[in-house]
């Protein structure tokens, strides 16, 4: 359990006429916000033009660029009025880290005490960056490994076992077989030599398997024979291709930023909830009696729907009345002539 004054929280005592926030407060500050007139082509000319010629990284150049309102031309023009602060940790600074990091762990405030041009963001950065390295050995480490047990041939078989994994793991012991060494003596040495020399077969494929590993790029690295044939043709050649790979990744980051802001921009619609559709609730409270306005106005309503009634019928036996003289006419002028027609 954490118990002690380093895991307990100071609480001063009230003072009114103290400031809020302390001089030492390290808020976080916007440095760069995407816009969208700014084409990408344009974008990385400039990060490009910001590296190569003012030693800014990608981070100090939008923030430039953010700075003076997502304008190229002034940032560019501004460009060389400053000089970047370089995020860079000597190998006076490592050291020092890791012997504050030896004596007080993960107590940032105390290694920052031993490192005081450090803030406690980049210290926070290099210690998960370090952090991932710490445990891997390296080529040369490992060569020189090798090499002592080669001078040293009186270690023991852990110490060889360490050196050769290979060699650890084509082990021929079998627990079956310890029950049976007094009845069985001779076949047990016979196979103690067959053992033997399958043992230095192995050794010997090995090494000969291990030549061809020292070819291999380290984990994590993919080469193709394209790249590895440009960069060797000349060094114009070589920086061309690192520049194009440089702008894949920079445009790459860009798409996870633009992500990231549209996933940021969809969350918080999520979070504001669907209040403002709501239709709004009848709060007015039905009334079974009838007002003196409300009866009047259902009068008025009667005699307005009666009126109609009346005018509608009126213009119906009107049409009426028109059609059937029109069709009395019509027909009986017909029959008229069929019968003088039948009179000759």
């Amino acid at each position: 359990m954490r118990v002690g004054s380093d895991y307990q929280v100071y609480i001063p005592e009230f003072d009114p006429g103290s400031t809020k926030y302390s001089d030492k407060d390290s808020g976080g500050m916007l440095v760069w916000s995407p816009y969208h007139t700014i084409v990408d082509s344009k974008l990385d000319e400039y990060i490009a033009i910001a590296k190569e010629k003012h030693g800014y990284n990608v981070e100090q150049a939008l923030g430039m660029l953010f700075w003076h309102k997502h304008n190229i031309e002034k940032s560019l023009a501004d460009l060389p009025n400053f000089t970047p602060f370089p995020d860079e940790w000597t190998v006076e600074d490592k050291v020092l880290f890791e012997q504050a990091f030896s004596f007080h762990g993960k107590s940032f405030h105390r290694i920052q005490q031993m490192l005081p041009d450090k803030s406690i963001s980049s210290l926070v950065k290099y210690y998960y960056s370090w952090k991932k390295t710490r445990s891997r050995t390296s080529l040369m480490d490992r060569q020189a490994r090798k090499l002592a047990n080669r001078s040293n041939p009186d270690e023991s078989e852990e110490e060889m076992e360490e050196a050769n994994p290979v060699e650890a793991h084509d082990s021929d012991y079998d627990p079956t077989k310890e029950a049976k060494k007094e009845t069985h003596a001779e076949p047990q040495i016979l196979s103690s030599k067959i053992a033997l020399g399958r043992r230095e077969h192995q050794t010997l494929q090995h090494r000969h398997h291990s030549q061809r590993s020292k070819c291999r790029p380290p984990k994590g690295m993919y080469l193709t024979q394209e790249d590895v044939v440009a960069v060797s043709c000349s060094s114009s050649a070589a920086n061309s291709v690192l520049r194009q790979l440089d702008m894949e990744l920079v445009s790459l980051k860009r798409q996870v930023q633009n992500a990231k802001q549209l996933n940021s921009g969809l969350k918080q619609k999520i979070e504001d909830g669907i209040d403002e559709f709501r239709l709004p609730e009848c709060t007015q409270k039905m009334n079974a009696r009838w007002t003196t306005d409300e009866q009047l106005l259902a009068v008025q309503g009667k005699q307005t729907v009666n009126d109609m009634n009346s005018a509608s019928l009126f213009l119906y036996q009107i049409s009426f009345t028109t059609s059937f003289a029109s069709f009395k006419q019509e027909y009986g002028n017909t029959g008229r002539t069929s019968r003088n027609s039948d009179s000759f």
